[in-house]
């Protein structure tokens, strides 16, 4: 018989407006020594008075703060949780303070709270950290999932619109990104989780189930948060990244290895216009719902010439060697190239 798949799951997740303080009082105790970690742009927002509320409900709270979001940050911050013998760990802000906050818990194992400032990626719930190593290198390490997930709407609403609709693309690309996985695994390339390839794509469904979509609407901007959040868990279920990254997240990663690159999700999003495409799928669906917000949806609306798009192409294989997606089953010769780009875009 089969061995069951066993995952853990966080021990809170709560969405919703002006809940930081109840929910941060309810998942700590007075005689908690708590380390918080933020960076300085969300210090002077938020962290301040976040560190002002928990001082007077803690027994010892120190804050710390995140530069480069590195893993020498995240190492010597696990050293010195274990060294003061901390009892949890805080971490306020994006992708970066989170991620440095994730790998400092998990490697000192304390349990991790999560308040997440954005909703720029899908990292929130994700057993991924991914940080700086030396000479620039930026590596994605297995970590612990929060223990507890915050998600502040009055906060959220708060960030900039592009770090919003980001995640909105991060979470889209999700579309291809399981088309690849089912792709890989007839090839021989991967194995297949149902129940993490059901999560991931409930939580795109439930987005583009929205008729009307709005991120002024709070039902629509909650459903963002609760799917990116299903999102991570799927990668938490799998242990690795294939429910929500393929084809469309190499060429991102492409994007980034020429120097030209914005945002992540919204990178992912663009590209996943032309993977949907190449697999047969309603790509014009992708992109209608892309325009709606304003989302990259080609190589030039992201300031890409033809000549960057064909040089990513070819990079995009070689940034995840073990990913198996559509570009392993495509020529990627001049010709080839110039006929999916003036499909897909025109000309």
């Amino acid at each position: 018989m089969r061995d069951i798949n066993t995952f853990a799951v966080p021990e809170g997740v709560k969405i919703g407006s002006g809940i930081l303080y109840p929910k941060l009082k309810e998942f700590l105790k007075p005689t908690d020594r708590v380390m918080l970690i933020v960076d300085k742009t969300v210090d002077e927002l938020y962290g301040n008075e976040v560190y002002e509320n928990l001082s007077s409900y803690l027994k010892d709270i120190k804050r710390e703060f995140v530069h480069a979001g590195s893993l020498r940050e995240a190492l010597l911050m696990a050293y010195y949780i274990v060294n003061r013998d901390f009892d949890a760990v805080i971490a306020m802000g994006g992708g970066k303070v989170l991620d440095v906050g994730k790998y400092a818990s998990t490697m000192s194992k304390r349990p991790f709270i999560s308040i997440p400032t954005s909703m720029s990626h899908d990292g929130v719930a994700s057993p991924m950290a991914v940080l700086k190593c030396d000479h620039g290198e930026v590596r994605t390490l297995m970590a612990e999932i929060p223990a507890y997930i915050i998600m502040d709407m009055d906060i959220i609403r708060n960030a900039p619109r592009q770090m919003v609709v980001a995640g909105l693309g991060d979470l889209i690309s999700n579309i291809t990104a399981l088309k690849d996985w089912e792709l890989a695994v007839r090839a021989g390339k991967a194995k297949m989780d149902d129940f993490a390839y059901i999560i991931s794509g409930t939580a795109v469904r439930a987005i583009l189930q929205y008729t009307q979509p709005s991120l002024e609407d709070t039902a629509f901007l909650t459903q963002l948060a609760e799917s990116i959040v299903l999102s991570g868990l799927a990668m938490n279920i799998t242990g690795d990244t294939r429910p929500s990254s393929g084809a469309e997240h190499l060429i991102s990663h492409g994007i980034d290895a020429l120097g030209k690159g914005t945002f992540h999700g919204l990178q992912a999003a663009m590209a996943s216009v032309l993977v949907e495409y190449l697999h047969g799928g309603d790509y014009e669906l992708i992109r209608s719902f892309l325009k709606r917000f304003g989302i990259p949806a080609s190589f030039e609306d992201l300031g890409l010439t033809y000549e960057d798009y064909v040089e990513v192409m070819r990079l995009a294989p070689t940034t995840r060697k073990n990913r198996y997606t559509i570009l392993d089953e495509i020529s990627l010769d001049d010709g080839h190239l110039k006929q999916i780009y003036d499909a897909v875009y025109g000309g």
